[in-house]
This record gives C-alpha cells, structure tokens and sequence, in this order.
C-alpha cells in the first residue's frame, strides 16, 4: 500500500476515540480546494512514502495508548493493498475509521461485508450534476456509496468542505437532500492555504454566520447537521 504520511495521534478526527492517522498517497479526483495537494498530485518521490512494514510496527507499538485508527488520504479506496492493511489493523485490535470520497462504491462494499470498517465519512463535494466543476469527476458511483453508507448499519457522517464563491445557499440544499434523512452531516469551511489549485484560487473561508445559516438549511433534509 502506498502511504504517504503518518499522523501518530488525533482526539479529533475519529469520534470518541484517540488515533493514529495514516494517509493513503493518490487521489481519483482533482478538487481544486483539496488541502492535500501532495499525496493527490503524481510524482511524489519514492523516498517520501512510508514503508508499509514499518507503520504496521508502529502502531502495533502504539495500541497500547489508542483506540482507534483512521485512514484517509488520498483516497484509500484506491490501494490494492488496503484489504490486507486493514485486515491487520483489526488483528492487532484496532477500530478503523475509513474516509472515502465515494467515487468507488464495489470496494467500499468489499470492505464493509469483510468486517474491516468501524466509522465511515464520506465527502460530498458539490451537487452532484456539477461534480465536474467540484471534483475534477463524474458523480458516478457516489450515489450508490451513499446507500451503502446509510444502510450500512454503522455509525457515519456526510462532510463537504464549503468555499466562499463556489458553494452557495442552493448547492447546500441540494447536497443536503442528496443525503436525505442521513444521520449526521458536517459542514466545513475552507481553509485558506495552499491548496491543489495553487495561488491563484478564487475560493475564500465563510464566515460564521453565513455557515450557520447553511447549517440550518441542511437540517431541513438530515437529522443533524454541524458546523467543524
């Protein structure tokens, strides 16, 4: 599996658990406000990923002090190798907690009828009918990623990332019923930083209020809704 880096420890990224983060290098899609430009863009040198052996060792080591472990990247649903990692993670004792962007829904499946996910978050980039623009992508798949989320009987969130001068009040309410009845949907503001489009990019941060005014507009669709 190709890893891109290693988080040895969050309190905030898996709910209600201490864990590691271990970040997948290689992504399927080409956000232009992805925070993560390095483990999306190709040529990443050989010497910057992290030996599978060695992080397998590591949090092995680390168990003691963790519960959880949360995989990202990147997105892990790509790596051939995923099964085999995760499938050692759960030996060694860990919950995993797996964040996906939903464009590969059959390997999502796979891992959820082998008992290898604990936690699921999927992104929502944008209104499906222009995940071109949000994405880099067609939308095809994430609906069906959805189902399997929502029915899949573990605990789950919906997320999506919200920038100032590309999402408005009209493209939450329609990502928000594209989730229709789901349990819990976060609401994210861009972070001013560098980002996969580079200098140049046009999106800025929210400000408080206007996100609390999103947030009350996705809660007509989902059960909860909440502002990170």
């Amino acid at each position: 599996m190709r890893i891109g880096g290693l988080q040895p420890v969050t309190l905030l990224d898996y709910p209600q658990k201490m864990a590691a983060i271990v970040f997948t290098y290689g992504c399927n899609m080409r956000c232009p406000f992805c925070y993560n430009p390095q483990l999306v863009l190709p040529g990443l040198p050989a010497d910057r990923l992290y030996d599978e052996d060695q992080v397998i060792n590591f949090l092995k080591r680390r168990k003691k002090y963790l519960d959880g472990l949360v995989i990202t990247g990147g997105e892990p649903t790509l790596q051939k190798g995923l099964i085999g990692f995760l499938a050692k993670m759960k030996k060694i004792g860990y919950s995993v907690k797996l964040d996906t962007n939903g464009l590969l829904p059959e390997s999502l499946k796979d891992l959820l009828d082998r008992e290898l996910v604990d936690y699921i978050a999927m992104d929502i980039k944008g209104p499906l009918e222009e995940y071109e623009k949000y994405a880099g992508v067609t939308p095809e798949g994430v609906e069906k990623s959805i189902a399997l989320v929502m029915s899949s009987g573990l605990p789950y969130e919906f997320r999506s990332t919200l920038v100032k001068g590309w999402h408005n009040r009209t493209d939450i309410a329609i990502m928000a019923e594209t989730i229709k009845n789901a349990d819990l949907y976060y609401l994210q503001n861009f972070q001013d930083s560098e980002c996969l489009a580079g200098k140049d990019f046009s999106g800025k941060p929210f400000f408080k209020k206007e996100l609390e005014g999103f947030r009350q507009l996705a809660e007509d669709w989902v059960k909860k809704c909440v502002i990170r």
